[in-house]
Order: structure tokens, then sequence, then C-alpha cells
């Protein structure tokens, strides 16, 4: 009888089955979505599309049934959508750090760079030559006192000398190049 009403239009039966079922629908989509104007929305949505579709509607169940899925089904495309609408909004966040993080991590690594550049350029000549041929051109302590005649202790010492007068100028970027290494 219901759906026959509906299908002809009728409102009165449309009116009786939402004064019926509406507050009954609305606490089963609260029980789902525990959002209450979330689940009031889902219902009203529902008999709205129930009142659309009413021509062709196809209810093998009661019109009690068909509303309870009705409503159940579109709870969990709500959630779906939220949950898809979430991770979305989370890797453009992500994204967006990243890109910040890359800009910062590039910029800083240039300083970096330079700050290291200019630190071995004011070293002393011989402790320059003895820095660059072993962590530039990677020289064993054994090959650059060959290189340059001078003895294995030499070599050794203007090492020490070098990495210490470049660990005390670049002391404000030393957990940024840690950073840098560890991640590599």
């Amino acid at each position: 009888m219901e759906i026959v009403g509906l299908k002809t239009g009728n409102v009165e039966v449309y009116e009786a089955l939402f004064r019926l079922l509406y507050e009954p629908l609305c606490h089963y989509a609260y029980s789902i979505l525990h959002n209450r104007e979330d689940a009031e929305d889902m219902v009203q949505k529902t008999f709205c599309m129930l009142w659309e579709k009413r021509k062709t509607l196809d209810i093998h169940s009661s019109t009690k049934s068909y509303l309870y899925r009705m409503v159940h089904n579109g709870c969990l495309n709500k959630i779906r959508q939220t949950q898809i609408h979430f991770e979305h909004h989370e890797q453009i966040a992500y994204s967006t750090v990243s890109a910040e993080n890359n800009v910062e991590n590039t910029m800083t690594y240039k300083e970096l760079r330079h700050r290291i550049e200019m630190a071995v350029a004011a070293l002393p000549e011989r402790c320059r030559q003895v820095f660059l041929l072993s962590r530039m051109q990677n020289l064993s302590y054994l090959e650059i006192a060959q290189e340059m005649n001078i003895s294995h202790n030499t070599v050794e010492t203007q090492m020490v000398k070098a990495l210490k007068t470049l660990r005390i100028q670049l002391k404000e970027y030393l957990l940024f190049a840690l950073s840098l290494f560890l991640n590599w």
C-alpha cells in the first residue's frame, strides 16, 4: 500500500512515512556516524531521494527496511568520503611541509657548502692542500705524503689542524650536516 501510494505521488503516504520513521532513522544514522547533524542530514537526503525516485521504486521488502538500507548505505558512503577527504588533505599537508623542508634544506645545504668552501680557503696553504687531497681526491695519508714530499706524520698533523679549524668554524652547521649524512 505504501509503495503504491508513493509511486502515484501521494503526499499523505510520504508524510506518514516521514513522521513514522524520521526519528528512528536519525538514531540509526547517528549510531553509524556519531554526529547528530550528519545523521539528520543523511535521513533528510534519504527521504528526498525516496520522493525523487518514487516513480521508479522497485522495493521487494518493506518500505521501512528499504529506508533503513538506504540510510545505512548513505552513512557508509559518507564515512568513505570523509576518510578520502581526510587522506587527501593529509597528503597535501605532508607534501607542503615536505616541499618547505626541501627548500629550507636546499638553502641550508647551499649555505653550508659555501661556508665549508670559505673555511677551507681560509686554511693555511699546506693544511688546505693536505685536506683537499684527502677529502676531495680520496688519497691516503701515505699517498699525500709521497705527492707533497712530506712525512706521514706531517700529513696527520696537518689533517688534525684542518679538521679542528673546520669544526670550530662550522659548529653551528654540525647538526644539519649530520642530518644530511644520516639521511643518505
